[in-house]
């Protein structure tokens, strides 16, 4: 597909060109898009947000890990159980429920600090 777009070659030192490789790498964009963003004085990434974002995902990893022990418990609670266990179970239950509300909380605060507002 044509474009209007033209290809340029920039030659730097090893050290820049090092330097423009990690900040692309830690920015998550290719080292055309850094420079294209410095021209244009366009704002770069923040690393906080990456680091929001991957945060948010474990805290997401960790819910979903807490729902899988909750339905396995359901499972165990299916079988015949005397009264003392079977309260166990419901008091275990409740916590999990409560530690993934806490989780969700968790996402929405920092998923609001960076800006996104998580629904």
């Amino acid at each position: 597909m044509p474009t209007n777009n033209r290809r340029l070659l920039v030659t730097l030192p090893e050290s820049e060109s090092d330097r423009l490789e990690k900040l692309a790498k830690q920015l998550r964009l290719t080292q055309s898009e850094v420079l294209r963003r410095l021209l244009m004085n366009s704002p770069l990434p923040d690393q906080r947000d990456f680091e929001a974002s991957q945060g948010i995902l474990d805290l997401l990893s960790v819910n979903a890990d807490l729902a899988r022990l909750g339905n396995l418990l359901k499972l165990v609670m299916d079988e015949p159980l005397s009264s003392d266990l079977l309260r166990k179970y419901d008091e275990l239950a409740n916590q999990i429920k409560s530690t993934q509300d806490e989780l969700k909380d968790t996402v929405r605060k920092v998923d609001n600090s960076i800006g996104r507002g998580a629904k």
